[in-house]
């Protein structure tokens, strides 16, 4: 339920933060997302000057999700079976140290594109053991009643870490070169790990000893019978692979249709972020309402009316409007998305659920695709229809057929 009034809702906050354990984690997670974009940033602008070639630049910005998806369900093992700030400490560890590989090829003017590529599949591998290990610890440390606002934390230094990332490594590049970006994200995650090994993690339950894909084999057995879990993964999937075709089209609007050039894209992604990171500090402060059901269709509706405004708007500032109200409405669906796999999720099960929660959320890359392809084929304006209309009736089709996901 949304806190109704200041007094409450700086209480939360002043007692969350007050917890050194999960102030460890969030200042923890707040360098590691910083280190993640400055990361993609720096490489895209590394391997594009290596090579000349989007395609290179796709294929490295890409190839992290792959291990993510593959592996992703292995993550909620690990963190089931071990302890999940160990688990998180040694994935930073792991990152910083390929990221330190990057920095000597760049500084010594050896590397190539496919070792960047290489780099960013190892980066993945420890993105799908560190993510349901932190989701799974943010919710063993954090009362149910003040998971939303947790969560809005998190997601507000996760968007701080998206809008500074690219800004710091443009400075950084043009002062000092593109190798010394690599150093100071290898520090970045580094500094994250240690930050983590602060942390005083709650007892764990002894489980009895069991092979990996027995395991796993419960994970599914669990989601299945675990309402609305089914849903919910089938949900999260079909809108990060159907409804965020505008992204690939942002840069087509900015050059052909807007005409305002690279100054007028920027802006365009700045107008998302900003929503986002408005958004991220409401929930914050506030929280959102229990009923996650209902915060997922009407925040899905904002954003789909806001996508087919937006395909057919011609002025400028109409646009980054649309825009705006779209990272607004995006943070709050996330966030009740990870409310509600938090809630399903088990003691036991917590890891495996979560794992669940980080696959689902990394089909978004393949949506890009997704649109980009539509767009080709049918058209721009076509495309974000198609896609809008993959959203909110794809939404409406799973409440009416799902009475939990309704009441969660």
């Amino acid at each position: 339920m949304i806190d109704s009034t200041p007094v409450s809702a700086r209480r939360g906050i002043l007692n969350l933060l007050s917890d050194s354990s999960f102030r460890s984690l969030l200042v923890s997670q707040g360098v590691f997302d910083l280190a993640v974009f400055m990361r993609i940033s720096a490489q895209s602008w590394v391997v594009y000057d290596l090579t000349g070639s989007e395609i290179w630049v796709g294929a490295a910005a890409g190839a992290r999700a792959a291990p993510v998806i593959v592996m992703g369900m292995l993550g909620g093992v690990v963190a089931d079976r071990f302890s999940k700030r160990a688990v998180i400490s040694s994935a930073l560890f792991w990152m910083s140290s390929l990221v330190l590989v990057a920095a000597l090829l760049t500084s010594t003017d050896t590397a190539e594109a496919w070792h960047y590529v290489a780099i960013a599949v190892g980066v993945g591998i420890g993105a799908a053991a560190q993510g349901p290990s932190f989701f799974a610890l943010v919710t063993e440390l954090v009362p149910r009643s003040q998971l939303s606002r947790a969560n809005g934390m998190v997601m507000l230094v996760g968007t701080s870490g998206e809008m500074i990332g690219p800004a710091l490594v443009g400075l950084i590049i043009a002062s000092y070169g593109a190798s010394a970006i690599f150093w100071v994200i290898a520090i970045g995650y580094a500094i994250g790990a240690v930050l983590v090994l602060r942390v005083r993690e709650p007892a764990r339950a002894e489980r009895a000893a069991s092979a990996a894909w027995a395991d796993l084999r419960e994970a599914f057995s669990y989601a299945r019978r675990t309402q609305p879990l089914p849903w919910l993964v089938l949900l999260i999937m079909a809108q990060n692979l159907l409804a965020v075709a505008i992204f690939p089209l942002l840069p087509v609007y900015a050059e052909e249709v807007l005409d305002v050039g690279p100054e007028g894209f920027g802006l365009m992604g700045a107008a998302v972020g900003a929503g986002l990171l408005g958004s991220a500090a409401i929930v914050a402060v506030f929280g959102t309402h229990h009923r996650g059901g209902l915060v997922l269709l009407f925040s899905g509706m904002v954003w789909d009316g806001c996508m087919v405004g937006f395909a057919f708007s011609r002025a400028f500032p109409l646009s980054l409007t649309f825009l705006f109200v779209m990272g607004l409405s995006g943070m709050v669906w996330v966030n009740a998305v990870l409310r509600m796999f938090q809630n399903a999720a088990s003691d036991e099960m917590r890891g495996r659920v979560m794992s669940l929660y980080v696959l689902s959320m990394d089909m978004f890359p393949l949506g890009w695709l997704w649109g980009g392809t539509l767009a080709a084929w049918l058209g721009n304006e076509e495309a974000l229809i198609i896609s809008a209309l993959c959203g909110t009736p794809i939404m409406l089709i799973a409440l009416a057929l799902s009475p939990q996901l309704r009441r969660a």
